[in-house]
């Protein structure tokens, strides 16, 4: 794809996502993701099929800059810790920085047709899949040099991970509570009982 067409691809998913996040997915239109990305009705058709497309192209879109992110961490020099730390300081500032589209990761989206889960979940799987293998790596590595204890490593990952999910979702359901980074880390490093 040449440059121009990546910007006005780029361009309309980045609208979409805002249009997706304001009216949410049933209300919005392509004319409407047109409209704001200052383009003709006709030039969306030009990159993607549908709505729907868009829709995909765009979570697709945040599944590849986050998997791309724990890949790039995992191979950094450091400790097991310290790489979890980066890739959940990262992954939080890069939720801070997309705000706009966290409604299209949560419950009104639960109704989408079958067509459009189905299709999500072929994109979805593979990226949360290479994304916990990424992770458990991270671990493995802290389990060999005596940082954590013996735990399956997948398993732990994807705690991990659902752990991060807390992050973007707690902040919509309890805004008032302080969901950082530091805070979720604590609770899954050093978990919830006292220490004696």
């Amino acid at each position: 794809m040449k440059k121009r067409e990546t910007t006005v691809r780029h361009k309309i998913i980045k609208c979409a996502l805002r249009i997706f996040s304001k009216k949410g997915y049933f209300r919005t239109t392509v004319e409407d993701i047109a409209r704001a990305a200052h383009i003709a009705k006709g030039t969306v058709y030009l990159y993607f099929n549908d709505k729907e497309s868009i829709y995909i192209a765009a979570i697709n879109e945040h599944l590849n800059n986050a998997t791309a992110l724990f890949n790039r961490i995992a191979v950094q020099p450091g400790s097991a810790t310290e790489k979890m730390n980066r890739i959940s300081e990262s992954f939080v500032n890069y939720l801070e920085k997309m705000k706009v589209s966290h409604p299209m990761f949560t419950f009104e989206n639960i109704h989408l047709s079958s067509k459009v889960l189905k299709k999500l979940k072929q994109i979805i799987t593979p990226r949360l899949t290479e994304m916990t293998k990424s992770l458990s790596r991270i671990i493995k590595q802290g389990i060999e040099q005596g940082e954590f204890r013996e735990v399956d490593p997948d398993v732990a990952a994807f705690y991990f991970l659902v752990t991060m999910r807390t992050v973007f979702l707690g902040n919509l359901i309890i805004p008032e509570a302080d969901f950082g980074s530091e805070v979720v880390l604590q609770l899954f490093f050093e978990g919830l009982k006292q220490r004696r």
